[in-house]
């Protein structure tokens, strides 16, 4: 279940990058992104989460329980076995590094449009607020994906390092995994101390 919502969490923050980038970058498509692409997209989320976290109770890869009183895939296996190796590298690649590299992608493309944008653009524009409205958002989505990275990155590094034969400390090994879950906790807070907008929400939630 960490796994899966761990992987759910980081193709939904992939799918947010690019259209954030759609929007900040290519105006133009922005019919592209509509409620039937948006339901497409979390489909296409949940059926990958799914498919990755549940290869090894299906014989690719494999889980073993931790001392810690959780559990995870089991990195050293692939020391023995080509099969749980080529998963690890699969899920390394496809799960970590492709959805990095699409994130650090669209938002350095973002930040130079925004840039460009700020010299080209005057205070009058018409569309000033509707800017100053993608921007907000835009901020708010790379500092999440931004502390994603920073929180998994260790968590990555170590697992395939291990993969590869190399020992890794117990203590390592338990404060990445910490750091990694740790991911699910500070979002609620990054946006709530970065949104205005999520902040009014939540107060008229709670009719304060």
């Amino acid at each position: 279940l960490t796994l899966l919502f761990g992987l759910a969490s980081i193709n939904t923050l992939t799918v947010i990058s690019v259209t954030r980038y759609i929007k900040g970058c290519h105006p133009e498509k922005g019919y592209c992104i509509s409620n039937s692409s948006m339901t497409v997209a979390l489909v296409l989320i949940w059926i990958a989460a799914f498919f990755w976290s549940a290869a090894p109770l299906l014989g690719w890869g494999s889980y073993t329980d931790r001392m810690y009183g959780t559990c995870e895939i089991d990195w050293a296996k692939a020391n023995f076995s080509t099969i749980y190796k080529a998963y690890i590298v699969s899920i390394f690649i496809c799960c970590f590094f492709l959805p990095v590299t699409v994130m650090v992608f669209s938002y350095v493309s973002i930040i130079n449009t925004v840039k460009l944008s700020h010299a080209l653009t005057g205070l009058g524009d018409p569309t000033d607020r509707q800017r100053r409205i993608e921007r907000d958002v835009t901020r708010v989505s790379i500092v999440i994906c931004t502390a994603f990275i920073i929180a998994w990155s260790p968590y990555a590094v170590i697992s395939i390092w291990s993969a590869y034969g190399h020992p890794v400390p117990n203590l390592t090994s338990i404060l990445a995994s910490l750091f990694a879950k740790s991911a699910s906790f500070y979002n609620p807070i990054i946006y709530f101390g970065m949104s205005s907008k999520f902040r009014r929400d939540i107060f008229t939630l709670f009719h304060c």
